[in-house]
């Protein structure tokens, strides 16, 4: 299933990667702070996106699946317009009428964590 998603975005055609989603699903993109649901609003998050060139590579996948659902999280990369991004990911496929559609998608930037990270400074600044 995610293969398949990889594949629509590097279409470029962000009609086919909106299609992918379940007319209930839900998106929480990587771009954007707006949580879309619906095919409207999912596909706006796309053409907004693939106005750049962008490309995808799994790094790591995680599933765990029951006849109908997957649930698949693990790491990507987004290389737009050649300056590649690193996400984590969250999705979750639903099987309705024979066929599988993103119920579920999260996705957002992760930055790589040195070993002088300071963890009791963040935790304190967050409460």
């Amino acid at each position: 299933m995610l293969e398949t998603w990889v594949e629509k975005i590097k279409t470029n055609d962000p009609k086919q990667v909106a299609s992918l989603y379940h007319a209930d699903g839900l998106l929480l993109g990587t771009f954007s702070d707006i949580e879309r649901k619906g095919y409207d609003l999912i596909l706006e998050y796309f053409e907004n996106l693939l106005k750049a060139k962008v490309d995808v590579e799994i790094v790591t996948q995680h599933k765990h699946e029951t006849e109908s659902l997957i649930a698949n999280s693990g790491l990507y990369n987004f290389i737009v317009d050649g300056k590649t991004v690193n996400a984590r990911f969250s999705f979750v496929f639903i099987k309705t009428d024979g066929d599988w559609k993103i119920l579920s998608h999260h996705s957002s930037v992760y930055l790589k964590v040195t070993k002088t990270f300071n963890h009791s400074k963040l935790l304190k600044n967050i409460g």
